[in-house]
């Protein structure tokens, strides 16, 4: 193959996944191979699989677009300063280091997309009866879903927000597997390219047996782990939200609520999802703690030798490289001093290590029956955006739904007051967002940006769209003309 050139289209022409072990080579020489491999359904499932395990890598969402880069800009975590997060919490993108990490996540992120454009390419050219029982629409929903949702996690990154600037340039909104430059379009236009690959999704996954099975509550194993129905769902929620659209934005959330098994139901597993229980916190043996609320994950990826990467970061062992508030911080957090420290999130979340008290949520247990899962959606998130959506037009639903998951947080003797005012009803959420995403992928960084909020709590920098908009590689700007 020619040498591969650090821009998008060269790497876009020269990355492609077939399982979590090898890389198929589907250079012009060598096309025959790419057709041998898509011949069968379990091409396709591989390629999937190697699709999943490349975002689960330390170059995407196994570190920096998960509990690393992505989060340190939300200001969550206490940073040393001399450690080597320090730039990324200074939001000094122009530091070596940090360069590094942002070419890093562009690329890697665009290599996983060039991966789903090939399945979808070979995918839409196939016999349906190559595949089995629904195989066909579930792999089908599973990459679009997964192009829509890459793709919106580069604009959260790479693009202003609308409220920011709609008309502002987006990212590359990459649907071929091409060695074309592809365009810019407007940050309105590549979020309409994003809702329609996830409404696509939705579509194809609408016989998901997480949806449709006999019990959908024991699907939850097979599911999750893969971009899902619900996931769509959600994602489309995120989505609408982000682009300002309310009414779309509550239309998907509420779906997601409909599925969240009520906790005093005489009928239990009859739903997808269901609130983390007492005993999950309360368990004696350290391996059947659930910290990470994994019956609420709506999407988790499975990262491999997690146990490495938890157990270094959250851990005395990372040194000033850690990641975790510290006391005070958590106690903030979680507003200790009001009388919340019972809140699971802080109560069973940080434990002692050495000198000090750590994150303690994504630890890898000896044992653990829930090791190695890190949520991308989580189901709390509708809640918080029904409530945003609602806060204005019914505040009294928007106050109960923060209550529910207030409830289902071992804070049923705090609720929110009725008679909360729209702007106050939106501080909780804020609040929300900083209690239940540490550690998840920059969710609280989002949220500023989402809202292009005027300062950053415990950010020394006041953010603007030097801050909130990550630069596009230089190497990918220069050649591909791009800019934002």
């Amino acid at each position: 193959m020619n040498k591969i050139k650090t821009t998008l289209a060269t790497l876009l022409a020269a990355f492609a996944l077939t399982s979590c072990n090898d890389w198929l080579d589907v250079s012009p020489k060598s096309q025959i191979k790419e057709e041998d491999h898509f011949s069968r359904e379990g091409g396709y499932k591989d390629q999937l699989t190697g699709i999943y395990t490349a975002m689960s890598q330390q170059s995407m969402y196994g570190r920096n677009m998960g509990i690393g880069f992505v989060e340190v800009l939300s200001h969550s975590y206490d940073i040393d300063a001399s450690g080597s997060w320090r730039y990324a919490n200074e939001f000094d993108y122009k530091n070596s280091s940090v360069e590094s990490t942002i070419a890093t996540i562009w690329q890697q992120t665009y290599n996983s997309i060039a991966n789903v454009n090939i399945l979808i390419r070979n995918i839409n050219e196939a016999s349906p009866q190559l595949f089995t029982e629904n195989h066909y629409d579930t792999y089908r929903g599973e990459a679009y879903g997964l192009r829509g949702f890459l793709h919106l996690d580069l604009m959260r990154l790479f693009a202003c927000a609308p409220s920011m600037d709609s008309n502002a340039k987006g990212v590359p909104y990459v649907t071929e597997y091409s060695t074309e430059v592809v365009g810019q379009k407007t940050v309105k236009e590549t979020m309409q390219m994003v809702i329609d690959d996830l409404t696509k999704a939705r579509e194809y996954l609408s016989t998901d047996s997480l949806k449709e099975g006999y019990s959908r509550y024991t699907q939850r194993a097979s599911r999750i782990p893969y971009f899902n129905y619900y996931a769509a769902t959600l994602a489309l929620a995120r989505a609408y939200l982000w682009n300002g659209d309310k009414q779309n934005a509550l239309k998907y959330a509420n779906e997601i609520i409909d599925c969240v098994e009520d906790s005093t139901s005489a009928k239990k597993n009859s739903k997808p999802f269901s609130w983390i229980h007492y005993t999950n916190m309360q368990a004696t043996n350290r391996n059947e703690l659930d910290m990470a609320f994994s019956c609420e994950h709506v999407f988790h990826l499975t990262i491999n030798k997690w146990e490495d990467t938890a157990n270094y970061y959250f851990k005395s062992k990372g040194g000033s490289n850690a990641l975790t508030p510290s006391d005070d911080t958590a106690q903030d957090i979680y507003e200790v001093s009001s009388g919340y420290g019972n809140d699971y999130r802080y109560l069973k979340a940080y434990e002692q290590d050495g000198e000090k008290r750590y994150m303690c949520k994504f630890w890898h247990m000896d044992g653990g029956y829930y090791n190695d899962i890190y949520p991308l959606l989580r189901m709390t998130e509708a809640y918080y955006i029904a409530a945003e959506c609602l806060k204005d037009s019914n505040p009294a639903r928007a106050i109960e739904l923060l209550n529910l998951v207030r409830e289902n947080r071992n804070l049923s003797l705090f609720p929110l007051p009725e008679t909360l005012s729209a702007e106050e009803i939106q501080n909780e959420i804020y609040k929300e967002y900083r209690k239940e995403f540490v550690g998840e992928g920059g969710q609280l960084f989002f949220y500023y940006k989402r809202l292009n909020a005027s300062s950053i709590k415990g950010a020394s920098v006041v953010p603007g769209k030097s801050v909130y908009v990550l630069p596009i590689p230089s190497n990918d700007a220069e050649f591909g003309g791009y800019d934002n």
